[in-house]
């Protein structure tokens, strides 16, 4: 499964964390802070990497195999308590947990978040602004007007919200292409 396909569901839920956790200091980057690498794991499992990167999802992922990381990683979460309204456990309207369980039950968790192979490649690859550009190019062949910016990070931007939603498939075989020799280092 392309990065594209992953279903909006991760998305907003990383969304979610993230305002919960709005109270929690960011950490400084350091100069010699480890670069992840990546080793092929069975598909359902994605085993978690010991550098922190977090549960990654691989590009042939199914759908099933991303609900299993989540459901590992809600639970992870709800163990460490901090119940999300996803597992059921806490509802609109109730109080959110206190700032720090929430903050240390991310903690706790950081190895099991799930995390697409795309953004993996982001932090840890410098090449990836080229291989980005190459698929902007792809994008471009193909009649969109895709460019790569740098703020706030990295990432193929469009002319208006219109031309990013038709470029879906598009997008993803382009990054599929422009990143077929790193995807290999995910299967």
């Amino acid at each position: 499964m392309s990065f594209s396909k992953v279903p909006l569901r991760l998305a907003a839920t990383v969304v979610v964390l993230a305002v919960t956790a709005c109270g929690s200091e960011a950490k400084p980057r350091t100069a010699d802070a480890e670069v992840a690498t990546l080793q092929s794991a069975p598909a359902a499992s994605a085993a978690p990497s010991a550098t922190g990167v977090g549960a990654v999802i691989r590009p042939d992922a199914s759908s099933a195999d991303i609900q299993d990381l989540e459901r590992v990683y809600f639970t992870c979460l709800r163990d460490n308590g901090a119940p999300s309204s996803k597992d059921g456990l806490s509802k609109p309207g109730q109080p959110s947990p206190a700032p720090e369980k929430v903050r240390a039950a991310n903690a706790a968790c950081a190895d099991k978040q799930p995390v697409s192979w795309l953004d993996v490649e982001r932090r840890t690859n410098p090449e990836f602004p080229d291989l980005l550009r190459a698929a902007a190019k792809c994008l471009k062949k193909k009649g969109f007007q895709a460019r790569v910016v740098q703020e706030p990070e990295w990432r193929l931007a469009y002319r208006d919200s219109g031309e990013f939603m038709r470029a879906g498939d598009t997008e993803a075989k382009c990054i599929d292409q422009a990143f077929a020799a790193r995807i290999k280092t995910y299967r």
